[in-house]
């Protein structure tokens, strides 16, 4: 996946999830034609306490998002 792909990826996950704005995504092979990014961060709770989260984005070759999950 080139750069210019994954920064596109990247901005779309920040505008969804903006306590991931500047982290970089750990990149896995998921299948011969997706790959899995990664994103792991910490959100803050309603009373302060942080909580670790775990942002899975399923992309194509071409970068097109098929799956967005998060879990805490």
């Amino acid at each position: 996946m080139d750069q210019k792909t994954l920064d596109s990826i990247c901005n779309q996950v920040y505008q969804k999830f903006p306590e991931a704005k500047g982290v970089k995504p750990k990149v896995k092979a998921y299948s011969e034609t997706q790959s899995l990014l990664l994103f792991q961060t910490t959100s803050k709770t309603a009373d302060g306490r942080s909580l670790p989260r775990t942002i899975r984005v399923i992309v194509d070759q071409r970068g097109k998002i098929s799956k967005m999950s998060t879990s805490h």
